[in-house]
């Protein structure tokens, strides 16, 4: 799936940065030798990167960096 249409990252890629060591929106674009261009891609970067990482978020995400969608909390309470 395409992840970043101004960049044209797809979900692997974004994984496989993660996987790596990114640990941000901006460490997987710096991963991936880039940089943001409209920043719509940012909330799908962040949700991939809690979903390697297994996080459980409260009600502000210091990844994201604003609060987390509803689903995403009730997922990560569940798995916990």
């Amino acid at each position: 799936m395409i992840i970043c249409i101004c960049r044209r990252l797809n979900e692997t890629t974004v994984r496989q940065a993660v996987r790596g060591g990114a640990q941000s929106p901006e460490s997987v674009q710096r991963a991936q030798g880039c940089t943001f261009n409209c920043g719509k891609c940012r909330p799908a970067i962040a949700e991939i990167i809690h979903d390697e990482l297994n996080l459980g978020c409260a009600e502000s995400c210091p990844i994201c960096a604003e609060p987390v969608a509803a689903p995403l909390v009730a997922e990560a309470e569940t798995t916990a």
